[in-house]
């Protein structure tokens, strides 16, 4: 028995244990559906017990659940064969055998029941009256359906036994778990997408956990656990749980459940007619199978990894006979999206032959769920000429989330598809292409040239009239456009992005793509030049223009959520944010693997600007191990400089100079556009300040005057706020200069924390504290209200001062770990350690880590850092290192 499979039980284990060991009667139920930890609970209990009492174990069977008193058997085989069907004499043979393994010593006995619902009545009968009597303790385990025997409810029933339903594992559950299993720190993106394809299963958990470790896919880098592609039900683990389950079933049961794997979502009636309705009633009591919505909706295996092991068990010629079948019932009716996948991918296994167009629309909707081995297969089947440039560009997207972007231009260049696909998909093949080359490390002069020269070539012996002239001419200005951004040159991008909507029609085919593109580009621009509300509104705009479009369209809402994202974070519209990463993963869980690096460093950008620290290293610093495997948004730098940061200001030394040594290997590389490389920057200075003081601030001050970029507002301010947390009085004034012209929640905090700064007025500083804190800005907010506190206690405002420190403490309580301390404010030595800070300080000072005291004092790691973060404020300090000194100061 792993002790990890219980985790999130203890409130079950210990009420257990409390009911067990009561005087009197006393039973536990334990119900749960496979592989929830019903048996593990029981194994735990009876461990925990055995010095208690003497453990007897009953094990349900399925081939005995008709043989009466067979469970029983390998305690009656001193029983004689005429009074084998006698209650009385089975009770005192069973009693007799309990007795000799007691030895006289006076314990009690516990019986552990695993899988009672199969039990004979027989047998049941037996056991609660062992209770009843107050002889024996009881543990059983059994399922929802078909549940638990008569007898033993009624002990529920009369109130001599508690019922436990287990449920699945929530989101935290999960992680921990998986901690515990992988001995180490799991990537929170990887955690949830262990959490949606588990279902918070713990058996079929740790098989994915095994299998993934076992096939290279879950890989651990400095610490840190992540996936590198889609979960998968071949695993041998999870293969051997399903073969012990199907083994446990009918041959009519298994014959349904291939059926079903093969060809999932099955309409009822189709089922119906070819397993019979008792088989498909039976595993439906079972839990094997489930309606997909309601009753006579189709059905589908109970859990998707179970479907994937039972095709790996079925032959491929088994396969085909099902298939051919099935086939004419399935395609009776238009099929759902999942439908359609699955007769493709059942089809490509079999050798089966499917027609173009069906396999190209497989591949899209593929590609759009990110189900790339599938996206491949089917794109590469497609024979008609007509219809392959369609199906290289979803080999190229496929590529391209992949991290093989050579290969991706390779695809697009065939044929100059990226440029002269049809109206309704070029647009966004061209900026794939684009980005694929740029990430490649091709210069944006070049990328440029050679879309020109293809242009050219396309166009070439055209009328001018033709209409694909002044499509492919229009898609070839949209890159020079997407290039000019990327390279930082906003002036003209501006002028450009003018005189490209000018020129857009209604009635030109590509119309809703390259307003689409318009939007998107004005999204990025306007963020940049400090109108992040505008931006958001663009983008807004743009998203919901490709929700209404029917065609599949690879590229265009990756290319848009980016900018969407930023323009959000930079009106600190925080919530707008993370519902727009949502996106990413609303297709599939696959979204959160392929994208899993990029999101996690927009929502560690998101957690820094609002000022919780800690919440952000904890996102950023794993998500540096996933970018170097995938980073389709091309925030690597970023990701790397944020964690940098979040590493420095924390006060973890080695972390930080880890990460600044690869930065420095990665120098030049710029692959990420203008601006995300402008953050980039920011926080790398930011972070070499805190390092190393007067390494970077003076850089910071500077950067401005010698690039052009940094002196717009958008980049601008984020340059003046980390300058302002650095201690840098000057910024703030800078900050009060360019944020009144500034749209948006952040520029409007910021704007007036540099008032209250200027003015040195106590209530300047609540009131900018209170706007921080409506803002969702908790740690700038404590820093406000922090000053308002020192502003009104110099002034003799005791009560004002109480106060203001109060909603400190509360915008404190609110981040959910540390205050973003004011390197600018000295120490304040009137608000003392709390005792529980005084505790662990004085273990940190010892030298212990902080997991070290954590379970020293039983309490959370996350307890253990926030403690130690709100002491730094209070001593005055930024790092751990200079604990021992500031407490003996």
């Amino acid at each position: 028995m792993r002790a990890e499979h219980l985790v999130g039980r203890d409130a079950e284990l210990d009420l257990a244990m409390k009911i067990l060991r009561q005087e009197g009667a006393g039973a536990v139920l334990l119900v749960a559906d496979p592989g929830i930890g019903k048996t593990a609970l029981a194994a735990e209990i009876a461990t925990r017990l055995a010095g208690e009492m003497v453990v007897m174990r009953v094990h349900g069977s399925p081939a005995l659940s008709a043989v009466p008193y067979g469970v029983l058997a390998p305690y009656l085989l001193d029983l004689p064969v005429e009074q084998a069907t006698s209650p009385v004499a089975i009770l005192r043979e069973f009693w007799a055998q309990f007795e000799k393994r007691r030895g006289g010593q006076g314990a009690r006995l516990l019986l552990v029941v695993d899988d009672a619902h199969d039990l004979d009545e027989g047998s049941t009968q037996i056991l609660a009256e062992l209770v009843t009597a107050g002889w024996a303790r009881l543990v059983a385990t059994g399922r929802p359906r078909p549940g638990l025997p008569a007898a033993l409810l009624q002990l529920w029933y009369d109130g001599l036994a508690e019922r436990l339903e287990l449920h699945p594992l929530d989101h935290e559950g999960v992680t921990e778990l998986a901690e515990k299993t992988l001995d180490g720190t799991i990537m929170a993106s990887a955690a949830d997408v262990l959490h949606s394809v588990s279902e918070g299963n713990p058996l079929l958990l740790r098989c994915l956990l095994d299998d993934s470790r076992a096939d290279g896919n879950l890989v651990r880098r400095n610490g840190v656990w992540f996936l590198t592609r889609a979960l998968s039900g071949s695993g041998e683990g999870l293969a051997e749980v399903v073969r012990n389950r199907v083994l446990r079933t009918s041959e009519a049961e298994r014959e349904a459940m291939y059926v079903i794997a093969l060809s999932e979502p099955v309409p009822a009636a189709v089922l119906d007619t070819q397993v019979g309705r008792e088989t498909v009633r039976a595993l439906m009591d079972s839990r094997l199978v489930l309606s997909t919505n309601g009753p006579g909706s189709p059905l589908k295996m109970w859990h998707p990894m179970y479907s994937e092991a039972l095709r790996q068990i079925v032959s491929p010629a088994r396969s085909l006979q099902i298939r051919q079948r099935m086939v004419q019932h399935l395609l009776a009716e238009p099929p759902t999206a999942e439908g359609l996948l699955r007769l493709v991918s059942w089809a490509l296994d079999c050798g089966a032959d499917v027609d173009d167009e069906q396999l190209l629309e497989a591949a899209f909707l593929a590609a759009k769920l990110l189900q790339n081995p599938l996206a491949m297969a089917a794109a590469g089947k497609v024979r008609s000429e007509a219809l392959r440039p369609r199906a290289r560009a979803v080999m190229a997207m496929v590529s391209y989330n992949d991290g093989d972007f050579r290969n991706a231009v390779r695809l697009l260049e065939e044929g100059l598809g990226y440029l002269d696909a049809d109206p309704s998909g070029p647009l966004g093949a061209g900026l794939l292409w684009a980005a694929a080359r740029a990430a490649a490390g091709d210069s944006s002069a070049d990328i440029v040239a050679d879309a020109r020269t293809a242009a050219a070539s396309l166009v070439n012996g055209l009328k001018e009239s033709d209409p694909m002239v002044g499509l492919v001419e229009r898609h070839a200005r949209a890159l020079e456009l997407a290039a000019l951004a990327h390279d930082g040159h906003f002036a003209e991008l501006r002028e450009g992005l003018e005189r490209f909507g000018a020129a857009l029609s209604p009635d030109q085919a590509d119309f809703v793509m390259n307003r689409v593109f318009l939007l998107a580009m004005q999204c990025e621009l306007l963020t940049v030049e400090g109108q992040s509300v505008e931006a958001l509104d663009a983008g807004r705009e743009a998203l919901v223009l490709l929700d209404e479009q029917a065609d599949d369209l690879l590229y265009f809402s990756d290319f848009v959520l980016a900018r969407y994202t930023l323009a959000a974070l930079g009106a600190g519209d925080w919530g707008a944010a993370g519902t727009a990463l949502e996106r990413y993963s609303a297709r599939s869980a696959m979204g959160l693997i392929v994208f899993g690096g990029d999101i996690q460093t927009l929502k560690g950008l998101s957690l820094l600007r609002q000022g919780r620290l800690e919440q952000a290293a904890e996102l950023v610093t794993p998500a540096v191990e996933a970018l170097r495997v995938r980073d389709p948004q091309q925030l690597k730098n970023l990701g790397n400089a944020l964690a940098f940061y979040a590493a420095a200001r924390s006060g973890d030394t080695v972390l930080a100079e880890r990460l600044a040594g690869e930065r420095a290997g990665q120098a030049g590389r710029q692959a990420g556009g203008a601006y995300v490389e402008a953050l980039a920057e920011l926080f790398t200075l930011a972070g070499q300040e805190l390092m190393t003081k007067g390494s970077g601030l003076d850089k910071l001050r500077k950067l401005p005057e010698s690039v052009r970029l940094h002196q717009e507002p958008g980049v601008l301010l984020q340059n003046l706020v980390l300058r302002a947390e650095l201690g840098d009085v000057q910024a703030m004034e800078s900050i009060k200069g360019i944020t009144p012209s500034m749209s948006g929640a952040w520029a409007a905090g910021w704007l007036s924390l540099a008032e209250a700064h200027l003015g040195a007025d106590g209530q300047g500083f609540v009131n900018a504290g209170n706007l921080l804190a409506a803002a969702g800005m908790p740690g700038p907010a404590a820093v406000a209200f922090d000053k308002a506190a020192l502003s009104f206690d110099a002034e003799g405002k005791r009560p004002e001062a109480r106060q203001a420190a109060v909603l400190r403490d509360v915008s404190e309580a609110s981040l959910g770990d540390a205050l973003v301390h004011d390197p600018s404010t000295e120490a304040d030595r009137s608000v003392p350690l709390t005792r529980r800070e005084q505790d662990i300080v004085a273990l940190a000072v010892s030298g212990l880590t902080d997991r070290q005291i954590a379970e020293k004092l039983m309490v959370s790691v996350r307890t253990v850092e926030g403690h130690l973060y709100r002491s730094y404020a209070k001593l005055g300090i930024r790092r751990r290192e200079d604990l021992g000194a500031a407490v003996r100061h």
